[in-house]
């Protein structure tokens, strides 16, 4: 019997997790990545002079328990020990650097000192009400509308809520889609005390993503084709920029919404992008104690500790990783200008330092914007007659912390 031939195009972790579970199946695959990288937004930078070791991820990424499945694709490459799990204790800090933790479930919540006992207990309310919801019933709103509909208040929103939806999300609440922060809430927040760990990479990025998941599909004998770019998506299979064609039974599409839609001749969909920046800092001395920690009122979203994540601090001072998640105006930001609007809000609320080192990553399209009615769009509208052995592939799991 004749094996079947599946075209994976793009490798990020969507590609990628479809290609090594299609080897596992015993399926011939071929997967084609126009990037010199495997990981898409998922990556180690490449190294320069004076970087600290190991060199600077793109961006410090963050999953909840609750992505099992993504659990299962590193398990399955063999990245799991790279990955720590922690409880739900999450310092944050706000402008006059005042610190509480806020942590899972009614204790971790109600010990919250950035909002008032009645602010916290609305709180609680509102995620009962949220409990009873489904999600697909709120498509149209924007989350921050919804909690507005069930009670809550601007300041619970400010100061709870968009800690953990932006980065989840990749949007503020405000424009946020409603069915996805209710399916957040309800698989991370609400689900199993584990559902709300977070899971924190211990290795450069692109070591347990890429270059792991390029191991298991060489073994399984999958043809890696990097720095090749497909232009084109038929019935017979894929289309590649120098002419060449690669034929398939099956081609799985693994890209963002535009390159989709342009592969397949369609009209590109109305779905926007939403960037994540990221900037790295080494400071002469030690300004914060924990592993992790989130900043309210700030352009500067959450801070790690990079040196202690990955188990190679700094010989002196702190090497941390700053994250701003869908803040376009930051895009516009440039050089030395960005650097010292994020150094200048950590010294003011960790203390003074001297900045040593520093460097900027940007992922201008790094999600989709998942805005009110983007639940409406499929990037295989009008194709799914016409090549049936046609499939999109999304994330390992779609409650990350804006993992792509």
């Amino acid at each position: 019997m004749r094996q079947l031939e599946v075209v994976v195009v793009g490798g990020g972790l969507a590609g990628l997790a479809a290609a090594v579970e299609l080897v596992d199946s015993g399926i011939s695959v071929t997967l084609v990545e126009s990037r010199p990288k495997l990981g898409g937004a998922v990556h180690t930078l490449p190294q320069r002079d004076g970087d600290p070791e190991p060199s600077p991820d793109n961006g410090q990424h963050v999953a909840l328990g609750s992505c099992t499945e993504y659990v299962a694709f590193l398990e399955r490459i063999g990245s799991a020990s790279s990955l720590a799990r922690l409880r739900l204790k999450l310092p944050v800090i706000d402008s006059e650097g005042r610190v509480s933790s806020m942590g899972y479930g009614l204790l971790g919540l109600l010990g919250y000192r950035h909002l008032s006992l009645r602010e916290r207990i609305r709180i609680l309310v509102v995620l009962k009400r949220i409990s009873h919801l489904n999600p697909q019933d709120h498509k149209d709103l924007s989350f921050a509308e919804l909690l507005l509909s069930l009670g809550q208040q601007l300041p619970e929103i400010d100061r709870f809520w968009e800690i953990f939806m932006r980065p989840a999300l990749n949007l503020p609440c405000s424009e946020a889609s409603a069915d996805l922060g209710v399916f957040t809430t309800k698989t991370a927040l609400l689900g199993s005390r584990a559902a709300s760990d977070l899971l924190m990479p211990l290795a450069p990025l692109g070591a347990m993503h890429g270059e792991a998941a390029k191991r298991v599909l060489d073994k399984a004998g999958a043809k890696v084709l990097m720095r090749v770019r497909a232009t084109r998506v038929h019935d017979e299979g894929v289309e590649l920029a120098d002419g060449k064609s690669l034929s398939a039974d099956a081609v799985i599409v693994a890209t963002q919404a535009v390159e989709c839609s342009d592969l397949l001749g369609e009209k590109r969909l109305g779905l926007g992008d939403s960037p994540i920046v990221s900037v790295h800092l080494w400071f002469d001395r030690i300004v914060m104690d924990s592993s992790l920690a989130a900043f309210i009122d700030s352009p500067a979203h959450w801070v790690f500790d990079r040196g202690r994540l990955v188990g190679n601090p700094p010989e002196r001072g702190q090497y941390l990783t700053v994250v701003s998640s869908g803040v376009p105006d930051l895009l516009e930001v440039r050089g030395k200008n960005m650097v010292d609007l994020i150094a200048e809000e950590l010294t003011q609320r960790l203390g003074k330092a001297e900045l040593i080192w520093s460097r900027v990553s940007r992922e201008p399209r790094a999600t989709f914007a998942g805005r009110p009615g983007t639940a409406l769009y499929s990037p295989l509208k009008g194709q799914r007659d016409l090549l049936a052995s046609l499939w999109a592939a999304s994330q390992p799991d779609a409650c990350g912390f804006s993992l792509a």
